[in-house]
């Protein structure tokens, strides 16, 4: 070995030795033993350096494999054990979609809207294409029926991951979105892959659209409007324009009027109703008033205020939803989180299921005890509203923020008595109602429903 390590025959190896022992010692006289030795530790050397040391390599890798096999073992099973309780509140809550939120943070939505309730702030997370597949895996364990809409912050910002599941599978895919970066290009290919657009963010006219502005501070209305009008053409039986009103413009039928002129046929205005908010009960009211007037005291493309005002003449109590949330749907994070709606609170992961069922049991409490009889505060008696809770814009989220999940907020009852008041002329004045078919929203509250012929 020491011949093959050294590539001299043995002669040559001791005479090299020895010089190298004079290059230490000077001219030194070397005994055979000291000669032996010396060249028994030489082939120690190489057997250690040729043998052990890739038997130690071998080893410390077999030790790295196994500790990853390991991990990669013990995260399997994670994600496929049982999901028993998972399976049975799914059930029990009619979960059969997942609500995406694609990425959260600073820098996850093209616009910077004064008014969002998502929190954008902090750092920005975005889902990976594994989250993307396991949480697909997570929902086929709990129906039959799967589906994904792809809400938050702002879908299109990873256009990827939507196009990435419908490659993987043919399941009913939908998105909100607020149209910024919903270029022709993308609606033709959503056209063409069964991709709708269910909800698309949009204010009204330019004049009512001043708080949605993107992330530099511009004005985004003139291209939201292209794209919505290029939309319909091949989306307009089912996507809704969702426009949030506040309390600083009161011209509630010049938002309507905006909005149908872009070929839209479902509307519906959403009341900013977050704690603090502020609102005029008699400016609503007359809002509401001139809407009516403008569509002849008949038929809106809104279907919250056609169910108020149908409600009100057949002497029917509580039109609309409770707000359902961790109901129909679950919010999927973009670290594989679970929550109970877009803005409700953990209840697990898409790995271990529901650890923390206390959220949609509340979802349940809520619901009864906003369709109960009785008040849910003394004066809510006395209220020309009472029995029309929840309303439109009705969020538990937000009222649990004012300090009761079940509780409207102040603004929602004072919009909701200004609504009620102009919906009760509407209902003396509005002409026999019509037929027509509707369609069902995908986030288990119908924000509006496009007309077709019965």
């Amino acid at each position: 070995m020491l011949n093959r390590g050294l590539g001299m025959d043995y002669n040559a190896q001791i005479q090299w030795i020895c010089w190298l022992l004079r290059q230490q010692g000077g001219e030194t006289s070397v005994s055979g033993w000291t000669v032996v030795l010396i060249v028994l530790g030489m082939c120690l050397i190489l057997l250690l350096y040729y043998c052990a040391l890739p038997l130690l390599d071998v080893w410390l890798h077999e030790r790295k494999t196994a500790r990853e096999v390991e991990a990669k073992q013990r995260t399997f099973e994670a994600r496929h054990r049982p999901k028993s309780k998972t399976q049975e509140l799914a059930r029990a809550f009619g979960v059969h979609r997942l609500l995406l939120f694609t990425g959260d943070g600073a820098g996850s939505c093209s616009m910077a809207c004064d008014y969002c309730f998502l929190a954008k702030e902090g750092p920005l997370r975005v889902m990976s294409p594994e989250i993307l597949r396991d949480a697909m895996r997570f929902l086929e364990g709990l129906t039959d029926r799967p589906s994904l809409h792809f809400f938050g912050s702002e879908p299109t910002m990873q256009w990827d991951l939507i196009v990435e599941a419908r490659k993987l599978r043919d399941w009913p895919i939908s998105l909100t979105t607020n149209g910024l970066l919903l270029t022709p290009e993308r609606i033709d290919w959503m056209a063409e892959h069964d991709v709708k657009v269910y909800v698309y963010s949009i204010d009204g006219g330019p004049e009512h659209h001043i708080h949605r502005r993107d992330t530099r501070g511009r004005e985004t209305w003139d291209t939201v409007a292209e794209h919505l009008r290029y939309l319909v053409q091949t989306q307009g039986d089912w996507v809704t324009a969702r426009a949030t009103w506040t309390s600083d413009d009161y011209d509630l039928a010049g938002r309507f009027r905006a909005l149908e002129a872009l070929g839209v046929r479902s509307i519906q205005v959403v009341p900013d109703i977050e704690a603090g908010v502020e609102w005029d009960e008699q400016r609503v009211e007359q809002a509401y008033l001139e809407l009516g007037e403008h569509y002849g005291w008949g038929r809106t493309p809104s279907r919250f205020v056609d169910e108020m005002v149908s409600a009100i003449a057949d002497g029917k109590p509580k039109p609309g939803y409770p707000c359902n949330f961790g109901r129909g749907c679950w919010a999927v994070m973009p670290d594989g989180e679970l929550r109970a709606c877009q803005r409700g609170e953990r209840i697990g992961d898409i790995y271990e299921g529901v650890t923390d069922a206390a959220p949609l049991y509340e979802s349940t409490l809520c619901a009864q005890l906003v369709n109960s009889s009785q008040p849910l505060k003394p004066e809510c008696s006395e209220c020309v509203a009472f029995g029309r809770c929840p309303g439109v814009g009705y969020c538990s989220a937000a009222n649990r923020v004012a300090g009761n999940a079940a509780i409207p907020t102040k603004a929602h009852c004072k919009h909701l008595r200004g609504m009620v008041r102009a919906c009760q002329v509407w209902a003396e004045r509005r002409p026999a109602p019509t037929g027509r078919v509707i369609q069902d929203s995908v986030l288990g509250v119908v924000y509006g429903a496009a007309e077709k012929s019965a």
